[in-house]
């Protein structure tokens, strides 16, 4: 079992986390992130690391997709 760290959320200051799971996959978008915060619908990247976590926005328009050749 891994386990993401407990982090505040950078607008309330709410308790996101701690989070256990068998796997963790990369979080690119607010759906994907297992540390949530749902009443700012800001979300944790699932980077094991404090350090190198990035607050996902719900609300944050995405990257397109690069065109496929």
């Amino acid at each position: 079992m891994i386990t993401l760290p407990r982090l505040r959320c950078p607008n309330c200051g709410k308790a996101m986390g701690p989070v256990s799971a068998k796997e963790i996959p990369p979080a690119n978008k607010f759906e994907e992130c297992l540390r949530r915060c749902e009443k700012c619908r800001i979300g944790a990247s699932n980077a094991k690391n404090p350090a190198k976590v990035k607050f996902i926005h719900a609300d944050q328009p995405q990257e397109p997709a690069p065109p496929k050749p």
